[in-house]
């Protein structure tokens, strides 16, 4: 009977210790889930930040051919 008694408290601690170690890990994956929203924000105000502080480049690279603008390869001067 006392043995029985005994695996029965040993049965709760481990359930106990279970139901601790599942709760830790549904927060630790909340925490990562906001983390990684918020990783991901500040990479988009990043990016947008270096868009906005981009200088204009032109439109047409200088090593490109490009229809009117400028003149071409085979414009005659």
């Amino acid at each position: 009977m006392e043995q029985e008694e005994q695996l029965a408290g040993w049965e709760l601690d481990v359930d106990e210790v279970i139901h601790e170690a599942e709760r830790r890990l549904a927060d630790e994956k909340s925490r990562a889930k906001r983390r990684a929203l918020q990783l991901a924000r500040e990479q988009g105000y990043h990016r947008l930040a270096l868009e906005i502080d981009r200088p204009p480049s032109s439109k047409v690279s200088p090593s490109q051919l490009s229809f009117f603008p400028e003149p071409t390869l085979f414009d005659q001067e």
